[in-house]
């Protein structure tokens, strides 16, 4: 696994790891995929469909996370192959802007990329309003105030897929996607997949992750 140095995005420095030739059987995790049961829930707010990531995944990546010595010991709290596939005229508005997983600054989310071109990959945002790129739990409530005033002053976001500057947000940095890369990021930080070009194909395969850090 080749590891990549520890990047730092924006005025809050967010730090992003990444990791090209990841997992040493990439081909075989397609290939489960494919006799995956995928579903799509009601209660989540991932645009596509989800389907539990093997156990075999999971063993590894508690092995892989120790490249990063911060991350040895981390715990699984869940993990799944995901596929970013729907329609932007049925998202819901606060899909359409960039997101945020836990307000929990010790859990980080995970990325594994089992796609390639033309699809792209993940990106990271500054929200204007409020200078925040991430969203611990004393900022949360700014949050959701700073949400309404954006939608007050220039209204709900269209019904698409959110991707470049907007007037309520200003991109960091970009993870880009490339077969067996692995990405790891604060689960807290303004985020989005960059799918905006590729919904519809169907096959952006990934499997994503939430970890937690064990306190030291």
């Amino acid at each position: 696994m080749d590891a990549q140095p520890v990047i730092a995005l924006g005025r809050e420095g967010v730090p992003i790891r990444i990791a090209d030739e990841a997992h040493p059987e990439p081909a075989a995790l397609v290939e489960a995929a494919r006799s995956a049961h995928f579903l799509r829930s009601e209660d989540d707010l991932y645009p596509g469909m989800r389907a539990p990531a093997p156990e075999r995944w999971k063993a590894w990546l508690a092995g892989a996370l120790a490249v990063w010595p911060q991350l040895s010991g981390a715990a699984i709290l869940r993990a799944d192959y995901a596929i970013a596939s729907q329609d932007p005229a049925t998202l819901s508005p606060v899909q359409r802007i960039p997101h945020f997983d836990t307000t929990d600054p010790a859990v980080l989310a995970v990325i594994h990329y089992l796609c390639d071109a033309p699809h792209r990959g993940t990106s990271f945002h500054r929200h204007r309003r409020t200078g925040f790129e991430q969203i611990t739990p004393p900022r949360a409530p700014l949050w959701r105030q700073a949400l309404v005033a954006d939608s007050a002053r220039y209204g709900l976001p269209g019904s698409r897929y959110h991707q470049d500057d907007t007037a309520t947000f200003e991109r960091i940095g970009t993870a880009a996607l490339r077969f067996n890369r692995l990405v790891v990021y604060p689960a807290n930080c303004l985020h989005c997949g960059d799918i905006a070009e590729t919904w519809a194909r169907g096959d952006r395969l990934t499997i994503t992750a939430l970890i937690k850090v064990c306190a030291a």
